[in-house]
């Protein structure tokens, strides 16, 4: 196994995660000056999209950098001040969930990775079944 290039696509991905969030950032900012404020459901596509294309460890990351991001851009006082315990409670909801959510789809990621193999199986079954019809 090539640990250089698997190091340098891991960075990669943690880095376009990275990006992602820093865009999330960018939008909800865009919409606070509309008067509309989501800033917890806005990093939900980031995370779930993270995961699904990823997997669970990077589903991981993507909830660490957007709890930063809503810790620091989102939640008062602004920075890394210690927030009130509704907004503390409110970000540990927020992980929570969003752990809840990138276990399922890693779930099923799995579940589908699984049928693919065995649908790879069962295909070379009939493959070699066919083969042996033909032949008697």
């Amino acid at each position: 196994m090539n640990h250089g290039a698997y190091l340098s696509d891991l960075l990669f991905r943690v880095a376009l995660t990275a990006l992602a969030v820093i865009l999330s950032v960018a939008i909800e900012h865009a919409l606070e000056t509309l008067h509309v404020s989501t800033p917890y459901l806005i990093f939900l596509p980031v995370i779930t999209g993270a995961c699904a294309l990823s997997g669970f460890g990077m589903g991981l990351c993507a909830i660490f950098f957007s709890a930063l991001g809503l810790w620091y851009f989102f939640i008062p006082p602004d920075g890394f001040d210690l927030p009130k315990s509704a907004d503390f409670g409110h970000l540990c909801v927020f992980i929570a969930v969003a752990c809840f959510g990138c276990w399922i789809i890693d779930g099923l990621r799995r579940t589908n990775d699984e049928l693919s193999r065995d649908n790879v199986v069962l295909g070379c079954k009939v493959s070699m079944l066919l083969n042996r019809k033909k032949t008697h």
